[in-house]
């Protein structure tokens, strides 16, 4: 068998024909007897095609796989396994023990018989994953619901926590647990601080959101001294000048969260909010920044800042 595995970097390519490479396998009876790695010219179909075509690959190893794909394959007799994850050198192992079935790496595998393959279509008999110690997803006892620690971890008592954490917590229980009233987000966080007896807050926004960021000021400011800083504040372009598209469109600066975390450690804020700023950014401005911080918009360019919604949605998880 001659099995093609779309690669970016060293890791199964999460959607085969965005990958900079494939990995060719040929394996006979549980033995690997060649592999090379192939590069990928583009992103297309077509690209992967050729490359399958010409080391006359018989199988598709991949991650996610668009239905025209899919198709283009099955026109060409290969066989697909999909949905699969994890490194270069977990995925040869499968195949050396030929335990290689669609799922492997993201979801547990069914109990059943110890047989191999069944062709190369059907890849289909499940290797136990081995699991950690700890998955709440896939705990059946649920001892924490009943005020019971956990048997597979260690954790801290209460009395070890800082007493700023615990006077945060505490105030926070109060907001969550109340009864009386059903807050949005929005009043939760008004609420929250309010109990906290914060004084001065920071709004760190994205200039995409400078809208709402404006809305969300006016009312804050109805309890707060507020500091709203944008997330271009340090005026940076990008690396070679305004002119470099690969991280900017011209004319444009770049977001700086470490500048929006400076401004509002500087004005000495007692709690930051975020609002839309960016995956990644949100991390450097997180640890960057002296005050507690908390999310109340998120920015998500295909679901209207409704991100919850990708999860929900069978098109977004596919295209993901």
């Amino acid at each position: 068998m001659r099995v093609g595995i779309p690669l970016l970097d060293d890791r199964v390519a999460p959607r085969c024909t965005f990958a900079d490479s494939v990995l060719v396998v040929t394996t006979k009876r549980r033995r690997i007897q060649d592999q090379v790695v192939v590069p990928l010219p583009g992103t297309t179909w077509a690209d992967l095609a050729a490359v399958l075509s010409e080391h006359a690959v018989d199988t598709l190893v991949c991650g996610g796989i668009s239905q025209s794909t899919r198709e283009s394959m099955d026109a060409r007799d290969v066989a697909i396994i999909d949905n699969v994850a994890g490194t270069t050198d977990e995925i040869l192992e499968a195949l050396r023990k030929e335990r290689i079935y669609p799922g492997f790496g993201l979801t547990p595998a069914s109990s059943g018989g110890d047989g191999g393959m069944r062709g190369p279509a059907a890849g289909t008999m499940r290797r136990p994953v081995a699991r950690t110690a700890l998955n709440c997803l896939e705990c059946a006892d649920r001892r924490c619901l009943r005020g019971e620690p956990c048997p597979h971890v260690s954790v801290p008592p209460s009395e070890a926590s800082s007493d700023e954490s615990q006077t945060i917590l505490e105030a926070a229980w109060d907001v969550a647990l109340e009864k009386e009233r059903t807050l949005c987000r929005l009043a939760e966080v008004v609420y929250f601080a309010l109990e906290m007896g914060y004084r001065k807050v920071g709004v760190a926004f994205c200039v995409d959101l400078q809208e709402p960021a404006a809305i969300l000021t006016g009312v804050l400011r109805r309890f707060f001294d507020v500091v709203p800083v944008c997330c271009r504040v340090a005026g940076i372009v990008p690396p070679g000048g305004a002119t470099n598209a690969d991280h900017a469109p011209s004319g444009e600066t770049l977001c700086d969260p470490r500048g929006m975390a400076w401004v509002l450690n500087d004005a000495k804020t007692d709690l930051n909010v975020l609002v839309g700023v960016c995956v990644g950014a949100d991390c450097v401005f997180n640890r960057e920044g002296k005050a507690p911080v908390t999310t109340l918009f998120v920015k998500d360019k295909s679901l209207a800042n409704n991100p919850i919604g990708a999860v929900y949605s069978h098109y977004h998880l596919n295209d993901i």
